[in-house]
């Protein structure tokens, strides 16, 4: 999948697992993630699951081939295959974001907006935003969601304001501006919407490396959440308008923060020396918000290790279980090793989460999801 970044954006990819429990007094319920099943895709190379189809059953994934995407069933087996073109008909530049709806792909292209493409490759339509732009987030989103009988998507950055004011303040306006742009596919009109939440770290005024914002649309409300920070956001429409409902606290105990800077130093600002809590990700289901997410590890602790050679930066990863009004349930639950979330999630809360081979130190020629839930102790 081609993304196209700044230089000074840097992807901190950190996957691990955890061996302890905590536990407030006032749990309804015990809850634990187990692995259920799995897929053992017979594929060799590497892919990387995107989406689910709850009406095909299938997920879709991308690979190390330029453009590819793999079609698989709910039992690991491969479908169909397709190589989108990068020219001639059918083609675009750069498949940037994916979502898989109705057996239909919608596809966020690096270059020339959105595509609705079918599973032989055809593009039933295209819309193509009214400007040319660049994104500027590393989350993978769905491509784009619903508002009313318009679409949304998080704002990419228009060419022609990029170079307003200098490096300092295009990340001061990432640190402010509304995320999503509401367009109007039939007359082109398009509004901002989604505020910066002010009750986040990343409004306080100073830096903290930057927010890479994951947005969800999940049932009725909008869920936002930044990488570095254990708090999530529930919106909700307001008409066209998508407006802060609640600020949802983890509450977790010694949750290690991103060391604060100010702004003037942002292009030297370096993640390599520190390991922050941060959020993997977030699912709906039941009536239920579940979250995995990591305390992170001292900068202090950090720097010791840095020094010792074959250091190891094992941290645990946790999950909480929130109710339909996002009051904390549960947190501090035991997770399984070595794996990777992928945004998918089935019709039954089946959490696609994909085997770490390099977390285990070995070489597979099959590709394992597994497939979690999050379920009552004693089920």
């Amino acid at each position: 999948m081609k993304q196209l970044y700044f230089s000074f954006f840097i992807l901190l990819i950190l996957v691990a697992s955890c061996n302890r429990k905590d536990i407030t007094t006032d749990y309804k319920q015990d809850f634990q993630v187990e692995i259920t099943d799995s897929l053992q895709i017979d594929y060799l190379g590497d892919l990387w699951i995107q989406d689910y189809d709850s009406v095909s059953q299938e997920f879709v994934a991308i690979t190390k081939i330029d453009q590819e995407l793999l079609f698989i069933d709910t039992h690991g087996e491969l479908t169909s295959s397709l190589i989108i073109p990068s020219e001639g008909p059918n083609s675009m530049q750069g498949i940037f974001l994916l979502s898989y709806r109705n057996e239909m792909l919608n596809i966020l292209s690096s270059a020339s907006g959105f595509h609705f493409v079918e599973k032989n490759g055809g593009i039933k339509r295209s819309v193509r935003l009214p400007y040319q732009y660049i994104i500027h987030n590393n989350s993978i989103d769905p491509a784009f969601s619903s508002l009313g009988n318009k679409i949304t998507y998080f704002k990419p950055a228009n060419f022609e304001d990029l170079g307003i004011g200098g490096e300092i303040d295009f990340v001061k306006y990432l640190n402010s501006a509304p995320f999503l742009e509401v367009l109007d596919t039939v007359s082109m009109e398009r509004h901002d919407t989604m505020d910066f939440p002010q009750t986040s770290i990343y409004a306080d005024g100073n830096f903290y490396f930057f927010p890479f914002p994951k947005i969800q649309k999940l049932g009725d409300k909008w869920y936002l959440h930044f990488l570095f920070e254990l708090k999530y956001y529930v919106y909700k429409e307001v008409g066209e308008e998508i407006v802060l409902e609640k600020t949802v606290d983890l509450e977790v105990e010694e949750a290690v923060l991103p060391r604060a800077e100010s702004f003037e130093v942002a292009m030297e600002y370096s993640i390599s020396n520190q390991r922050p809590a941060l959020i993997l990700q977030l699912y709906r289901f039941d009536g239920k918000t579940i979250v995995f997410y990591k305390k992170g590890i001292p900068e202090e602790q950090v720097q010791n290790l840095l020094t010792e050679p074959n250091a190891d930066f094992y941290e645990n990863t946790f999950a909480a279980v929130f109710d339909s009004e996002n009051k904390l349930i549960q947190k501090g639950i035991e997770v399984p090793d070595g794996l990777i979330f992928s945004r998918a999630i089935t019709e039954n809360g089946e959490i696609l989460a994909k085997k770490d081979q390099d977390f285990f130190e070995t070489e597979e020629d099959q590709v394992i999801y597994y497939k979690l839930k999050i379920l009552p102790e004693g089920k």
